[in-house]
């Protein structure tokens, strides 16, 4: 599904060319939102010395969003050499891209997930959509069924799951050595640009744990 970075009139990226020492990063803005959702968490990132790109994704649809952050991801390696680039998805678009991690190979070429506020075992309201438009997740959805079928947490890649105390930990709960982390107080739709979110994800993607391995003790 390779597609060159010109072609694709779908993706919105942005990266520093001088700051090729660090390892790329690829954010994933959630259900109905814009690569401008992650501006902050993209300003932090190139800060730190990381080669950032913003996807847009095409639509609400896990599968069609997984292959645009496949497309991405190819680009991103083949200009920058790099053997293998971070994910950081906020909501629904950490199921795009764990589908990607799990059904379209990225597990191979990814080094560092990580998740904020993802709906990893659904999201009730989800039910009132339609599978096109952000109905897959609806907790049983076939999508969910699929993507949590046997390993939650495939390959060498370190996966990490971080949700406010305002959302429900058995929704954001992945099996399989997960690193994760609950964050007082952050309404879900300003999880990407709060301080505390942002240095979590910073220490994931340094190669930390800003958590627990132990799984939230209030599942």
């Amino acid at each position: 599904m390779h597609l060159a970075l010109a072609a694709v009139l779908s993706l919105a990226w942005l990266a520093v060319p001088e700051a090729r020492s660090a390892e790329p990063v690829v954010l994933v803005h959630g259900w109905a939102g814009t690569p401008e959702n992650m501006s902050a968490m993209r300003d932090a990132f190139v800060a730190a010395g990381h080669p950032t790109w913003v996807i847009d994704l095409p639509g609400e649809e896990n599968v069609a969003n997984a292959n645009a952050i496949a497309a991405l991801v190819a680009d991103v390696r083949a200009e920058t050499g790099a053997a293998t680039v971070s994910l950081v998805g906020h909501s629904m678009g950490g199921l795009s891209a764990r589908y990607f991690l799990k059904r379209l190979g990225g597990a191979a070429v990814v080094r560092t997930y990580v998740s904020m506020g993802t709906a990893q075992q659904g999201y009730l309201p989800g039910c009132l959509l339609r599978p096109d438009e952000g109905g897959q997740m609806c907790p049983g959805s076939a999508f969910l069924r699929d993507l949590n079928e046997g390993d939650d947490t495939p390959g060498d890649v370190a996966y990490s799951t971080f949700r406010s105390s305002q959302e429900n930990a058995r929704n954001v709960h992945l099996d399989g050595g997960a690193c994760f982390l609950v964050i007082p107080n952050v309404v879900h739709s300003g999880q990407p640009r709060s301080p505390l979110f942002i240095e979590a994800a910073l220490t994931a993607v340094g190669g930390g744990c800003p958590g627990s391995f132990v799984d939230d003790p209030v599942r």
